[in-house]
């Protein structure tokens, strides 16, 4: 029997949970690609918006602008990424994705189609749209 005030029901603790769990299935299904989860995320977000900022895809990746600054240059290293200056904040670099970075990033997207497909089946009976809804009405009470 679950206690009224434990553990098991907190929503922000099943989050975590969840969140915990996503994240090591995301990096078994990427090991195939050799990429890190922050890494995928990173080649993901240039796919969607070339030119983004160290800071930019620090949020995407959900980690600090210092880890990013290493995840993007392992990146560059491989030829995956490069960076420019930005022509208009001189200080900036913007990154976007090599041709063999856009390869990777499909490869990286098709490595977590079955975990999204589990994440998609488990919502049953609400829709994806209804689900993501609940999703986006967390995130915005914790703004």
């Amino acid at each position: 029997m679950i206690k009224q005030g434990s553990l098991e029901r907190s929503l922000g603790y099943n989050l975590k949970r969840t969140q915990h769990r996503l994240r090591r299935r995301m990096d078994e299904a990427l090991k195939s690609c050799g990429l890190s989860t922050a890494q995928n995320a990173v080649l993901a977000a240039l796919m969607a918006q070339p030119d983004m900022t160290n800071a930019d895809l620090a949020n995407a990746a959900f980690i600090t602008p210092q880890s990013m600054q290493s995840v993007l240059a392992g990146l560059e290293t491989a030829g995956y990424v490069v960076r420019r200056q930005d022509d208009h904040h001189k200080r900036r670099q913007l990154a976007r994705l090599t041709p063999s970075g856009e390869e990777l990033a499909l490869q990286g997207r098709a490595a977590i189609v079955q975990v999204e497909e589990a994440l998609a089946k488990a919502v049953a009976p609400l829709s994806e749209d209804e689900a993501l809804a609940l999703l986006y009405r967390f995130q915005k009470a914790l703004d």
